[in-house]
């Protein structure tokens, strides 16, 4: 329908505003840029902002995002995205995959090429920024009910929420999982919760240590033992069971540990 149209009847206006105001208002109201915003608009578009999950859904009948970035230093405000690996686990299963290597029109330092073999030969090419983070969004946009999963998680969804603002986008909603801060709580005997390691304790290959999807896909194999661990350990049932026990106190999620029947 015409956007103006829209912007009418979604603000119960007695006549459609101008076309440019329009496109503004549904625009704010969607939580989208402008230039998203097509005229007329298409049903697809008009999807909730801010969707949430269901904290009743069962664990094993839940959606997760699992994901891994490789960028061009630690803090987001100074450095950038290089690439994204993603990876969607159903049913404790991986079924789907996501990956685009990221221009950031910026140098690559020596030590990141050290670490990941990724160079500026190898983004020749690569899609920039906005490109990139919209498809990465889109992707997203399709796991509404899905947390958002990562090995040391306030470090990549710091660099997304970033990328989002410089974008002028609004930050995903979805709730952030740490699979190193759940196996901490579920493994009290395990020394280090690095993927590394959690890798070795679950017998999981990673197949391209320090790039995005083989991260991706080796922490959503840790994830994936991690849940039955929890459904099994700690007789978590619900993903709101889940997300609770994670964000807990570790002495806390400990005692919670100890106490539940086996």
């Amino acid at each position: 329908m015409p956007v103006a149209d829209l912007a009418g009847r979604l603000l119960s206006l007695t006549e459609p505003p101008d076309a440019v105001v329009a496109r503004r208002l549904v625009a704010a109201i969607l939580g989208r840029r402008l230039e998203e915003i097509p005229d007329p608009i298409g049903v697809s578009l008009l999807q909730p902002a801010d969707p949430q999950p269901d904290r009743r859904l069962a664990i094993e009948l839940a959606d997760f995002a699992v994901v891994d970035l490789e960028t061009t230093g630690l803090a987001p405000l100074h450095s950038r995205i290089i690439e994204i690996g993603a990876v969607r686990v159903a049913g404790l299963r991986v079924v789907e995959r996501f990956e685009t290597r990221v221009d950031p029109g910026v140098p690559i330092p020596a030590s990141i090429t050290a670490l990941t073999g990724i160079d500026a030969e190898m983004l020749a090419g690569a899609p920039r920024p906005a490109e990139a983070l919209g498809r990465f969004r889109r992707w997203l946009a399709c796991l509404p009910d899905a947390p958002f999963v990562a090995h040391n998680a306030p470090f990549d969804a710091g660099f997304v929420r970033t990328e989002f603002a410089r974008l002028g986008w609004p930050p995903p909603s979805a709730p952030v999982l740490c699979t190193a801060r759940l196996a901490r709580r579920l493994l009290p005997d395990q020394r280090s919760a690095s993927l590394d390691a959690l890798s070795l304790r679950f017998g999981i290959r990673n197949r391209a240590r320090h790039r995005a999807l083989g991260d991706a896909e080796a922490a959503a194999g840790v994830l994936c033992e991690l849940l039955r661990l929890a459904r099994g350990r700690a007789g978590l049932e619900t993903l709101g069971e889940l997300l609770d026990f994670c964000a807990m106190p570790t002495a806390r999620a400990r005692k919670r540990l100890a106490a539940a029947p086996r």
